[in-house]
C-alpha cells in the first residue's frame, strides 16, 4: 500500500505542478527529452529525411513561420526524443548540409536552433540536442575559424553538469556565516537552485515550493533537500532576500563570486534547477519543477 500511496501522491502533485516559472511560456511541454524513447530505425529514417522535400533555396520559405519555422519545430520535437547522440548528430548534420546551399537560410536556422534549444525561456530548451548543433558548427566547413570559436564557450557550457556526471563542487556561504561545499551536504536528493533576489520568475517559484502543501510533502516523502544559491554577489539583497527562503532549506550565497565569473554552472535562465542524488550525480539538469515530480512518478512505476 506504501508504494501505491506514493504514486498516487506524485500523480497528483504531477497534475497540480504541470506548468514552470522559468520562462515567460507556462506550456512547457518539450521541456526534456525523453528518457524512456527507444531508438527505432522507421524513427531514425524519418529525422534523417525529414528535410528532404523541403527547398532551402526558398528564403521566404525558410523564414515563414507556418512553414520553416513550423517544421523546424517539428523537427526538434522528433530530435530531443532521441536518445543516441549519433543519431542525433547525424540527423542535424544532413538537415544543415542540406542548408549551407544557401548561407542567408543556414544562418537563420542556426539563429533558430539557437532560439528554441538555448534560450533561458524557450520551453523546448534541450543542451543534450543543442550539444549536437554546435558540434557541427564547430567543425564545418560553411563557417571561417573565428566564426566557429565563437560556438567554443557556449560548447564547453552545454558539456558540463551532464546527467550522470557528477555535479561542479563549489564553496558557498550559508545564512549563519559558516562555509560549506556543495559535496559537504547530505541529502538522499537535492534540488540545487540558483536564484536572482531581483528575478520575478524565482519568487514564484521559490513561493511554490515553499508554500504548497503537497510540494512540501512530498519533498518531506522523498527526503529532498533544497540548496538556493544566490551566485550573483550582492550580499545586501541576498541577506534582504533570505526571508523568502524556506528555513528548511540550505542558503547559500557565492561569497567567492566563482560560480558566474568562471561558469561553473551555465546560468541562462533564473532560477537554473538541478536534481542531484545523494552522490551530487546530476540526475535532472537545468530542469523544471514538474519534470523534477515528472522523474520521481517514473522512479516509482
Amino acid at each position: 500500500m506504501k508504494n501505491f500511496s506514493t504514486v498516487r501522491f506524485l500523480a497528483i502533485c504531477a497534475l497540480l505542478f504541470s506548468w514552470s516559472c522559468k520562462g515567460t511560456n507556462k506550456e512547457k511541454k518539450e521541456a526534456a527529452p525523453s528518457q524512456n524513447v527507444t531508438s527505432i530505425s522507421s524513427a531514425d529514417s524519418t529525422l534523417f529525411h525529414f528535410w528532404d522535400q523541403f527547398d532551402m533555396q526558398d528564403t521566404a520559405l525558410v523564414k515563414n513561420p507556418e512553414k520553416g519555422e513550423q517544421q523546424l519545430a517539428d523537427f526538434l520535437g522528433l530530435l530531443t526524443k532521441t536518445p543516441d547522440s549519433a543519431t542525433r548528430d547525424k540527423a542535424v548534420a544532413l538537415m544543415l548540409d542540406k542548408a549551407k546551399v544557401n548561407r542567408t537560410s543556414f544562418d537563420y536556422l542556426i539563429k533558430q536552433y539557437e532560439h528554441y534549444l538555448y534560450d533561458g525561456n524557450s520551453p523546448m530548451r534541450n543542451d543534450i540536442a543543442y550539444e549536437s548543433v554546435l558540434r557541427y558548427l564547430i567543425n564545418t566547413a560553411v563557417l571561417t575559424d573565428l566564426e566557429k570559436e565563437a560556438y567554443r564557450p557556449t560548447y564547453k557550457l552545454v558539456r558540463q553538469n551532464r546527467v550522470g556526471q557528477t555535479a561542479t563542487d563549489f564553496s558557498f556561504e550559508r545564512a549563519d556565516g559558516q562555509k560549506q561545499m556543495l559535496s559537504e551536504t547530505d541529502a538522499k536528493y537535492m534540488l540545487l537552485m540558483f536564484y536572482d533576489p531581483d528575478c520575478s520568475h524565482c519568487k514564484e517559484t521559490i513561493h511554490q515550493l515553499r508554500d504548497n502543501p503537497q510540494l512540501v510533502q512530498l519533498f518531506t516523502q522523498l527526503q529532498i533537500q533544497v540548496l538556493a544559491i544566490d551566485p550573483w554577489g550582492d550580499r545586501n539583497k541576498w541577506k534582504q532576500y533570505q526571508s523568502e527562503l524556506s528555513y528548511q532549506w540550505i542558503n547559500g550565497f557565492d561569497s567567492d563570486n566563482k560560480i558566474l565569473s568562471t561558469n561553473l554552472y551555465d546560468l541562462k535562465a533564473s532560477p537554473t534547477i538541478y536534481l542531484l542524488d545523494e552522490n551530487k550525480k546530476v540526475l535532472l539538469k537545468d530542469t523544471y519543477l514538474e519534470n523534477v515530480i515528472q522523474y520521481f512518478v517514473n522512479a516509482h512505476k
